[in-house]
């Protein structure tokens, strides 16, 4: 038995192809021998890159990390539509893309920057009706899904390539069986960046149905997920081969939740606060950064004096700077304690 098994803290793994995010969690829990790891933000089996995974007392913080930015770099293959949206489904349309330009993919990538809505895939892990709905995709069903809204803040083209696809290896629907092969296509890699809830998948399907060519992603690694970074990160093999050389390589609750405002409260307050009795104005000893104004619904992080780490927190109110704050006045509610005594 190694001490790994008290380990409280934040990972960053480079998840490899192949594997779900629930099966990277399984492989954490048996070389670590810690029970409690989850996952922040659940990557597709083929897609690979940064996948945060919280161990031991940080599992507490995962519902504080998901809502973060993402970023991805991959390839959105033209001409070709798939059942899943990604180069792991069955094969459903082929159609020539060749005639597709590179000025013309640029304008279609301008038109899905910003806000929009987008319609979740039936292989996904969305529950309808209490079922997740790859369950009723295996089961050849489909079910109407509702458009949510989801911000991509940046789409670049890096690269637009003609190149040959080997279908010789295609899982293909019947009626494409007699498909040329090699079959000419049109591969484009590209970076994007976005909110959570952004289905890479389904943004390459839409581009390819403006572009009247249809589309399927074909490679897919996440670069970052809020501060993690993939070069940052350790991949599984490496945490097989030396579990205890994690604790190099893992963050602390309140370094990965340093985005967050905080405010110091005081000794006799602490108690309270753990006891989920919200802060008031007289508890308050500062906040930092000096700067920071808090609005209704903000997160706070709650420290006491020693600058231990209390809990998460909602602001109730506006705090302006250098504006003295009521002793009378609820400051903030409890969301979430992280420290138990």
């Amino acid at each position: 038995m190694t001490n790994t098994e008290y380990m409280d803290g934040v990972l960053n793994i480079n998840k490899p192809a192949g594997m779900t995010s629930h099966d990277v969690v399984a492989q954490l829990r048996r070389f670590l021998r810690v029970k409690k790891v989850g996952h922040t933000g659940t990557l597709d089996p083929d897609a690979t890159g940064v996948l945060p995974i919280c161990l031991g007392k940080a599992t507490k913080i995962i519902q504080f990390l998901q809502d973060n930015e993402k970023c991805y770099e991959g390839t959105m293959t033209l001409g070709i539509v798939t059942d899943t949206l990604d180069a792991s489904g069955k094969v459903l349309h082929v159609s020539d893309s060749t005639h597709v330009a590179v000025d013309d993919v640029r304008k279609i990538f301008e038109r899905f920057v910003g806000e929009i809505d987008q319609i979740p895939p039936m292989v996904s892990a969305i529950k309808f009706q209490g079922k997740r709905l790859y369950s009723i995709a295996r089961q050849g069903k489909t079910v109407d899904r509702k458009p949510r809204k989801i911000h991509v803040y940046d789409l670049q083209l890096l690269d637009f390539r003609h190149s040959l696809l080997d279908s010789s290896s295609w899982n293909l629907a019947p009626e494409l069986s007699s498909i040329e092969c090699p079959m000419p296509c049109i591969e484009l890699d590209f970076r994007a960046r976005c909110s959570r809830g952004t289905y890479i998948r389904v943004l390459a399907a839409d581009i390819g149905d403006v572009l009247k060519c249809g589309a399927h992603l074909s490679r897919l690694v996440r670069t970052k997920s809020g501060i993690f970074e993939l070069g940052d990160s350790i991949k599984l093999e490496e945490v097989q081969a030396d579990p205890q050389s994690v604790t190099c390589f893992m963050r602390s609750m309140d370094d990965v939740l340093s985005v967050i405002p905080r405010i110091v409260i005081t000794n006799l307050a602490r108690n309270r606060f753990l006891n989920g009795i919200p802060v008031n104005g007289s508890d308050v000893m500062c906040c930092e950064p000096d700067s920071a104004k808090f609005h209704v619904d903000d997160l706070i992080r709650i420290h006491d004096k020693a600058g231990e780490l209390l809990g998460i927190a909602r602001s109730t109110g506006t705090y302006i700077p250098a504006v003295e704050l009521n002793p009378d006045m609820i400051v903030c509610r409890s969301v979430k304690v992280l420290k138990t005594t």
